[in-house]
């Protein structure tokens, strides 16, 4: 076990004169500048006044929840278009999985005639190849189909941020003038 160690009289002396100096520098400041706390507050009641002036300013406090929700990483991970793609893509990829493991089945089934040089079906495996190709095919027209529809998605995507980010940049331009210009007033 460790020692604790003592606390003397002179150590609560010493932490009550710092508490009290502390308090006097809060309160009423130190006489050589005004007290923080006054600094504070009226840092704070400038800031309110500058706020409620501007209608720019008060419309974009009333919707800083949505924003901040919009830049939330969670509200990205669930309308990332990525994880759509990845998800789409697995589940194409399932049911393409499944047609080949039928597909491998039909050809061990099959393989007993192509072995043993018994090729007496070959026009009616033509016949069932036909249908089978148009829909390869047609598949292959639908997969560059939904590849546009992503790239729209992301376009409009990469739009969107795009959009959010020249407002947030435009917002801090027009803040910081603001505050410029108060320190200018408050330097005169």
């Amino acid at each position: 076990m460790g020692k604790t160690a003592e606390i003397t009289p002179e150590d609560l002396d010493l932490l009550e004169s710092r508490v009290d100096l502390l308090e006097r520098v809060m309160g009423e400041g130190d006489g050589k500048s005004p007290a923080v706390g006054k600094q504070i507050t009226d840092i704070n009641s400038k800031v309110d006044k500058m706020l409620g002036k501007h209608q720019k300013t008060q419309v974009l406090l009333k919707r800083l929840n949505e924003l901040a929700e919009y830049t939330d990483p969670s509200f990205i991970m669930r309308y990332d278009p990525a994880n759509f793609i990845k998800r789409d893509y697995v589940l194409d990829s399932t049911t393409r999985l499944q047609d080949g493991a039928v597909a491998a089945k039909k050809i061990q089934e099959l393989s007993k005639f192509v072995d043993s040089g018994n090729l007496k079906n070959l026009n009616e495996l033509e016949k069932k190849m036909g249908p089978l190709t148009s829909k390869c095919l047609d598949l292959s027209d639908k997969e560059q189909e939904v590849g546009k529809e992503i790239d729209d998605l992301l376009f409009k995507w990469n739009g969107i941020l795009d959009t959010l980010t020249d407002q947030f940049v435009a917002f801090d331009t027009i803040l910081r003038s603001i505050e410029e210009k108060e320190e200018e007033k408050a330097k005169k």
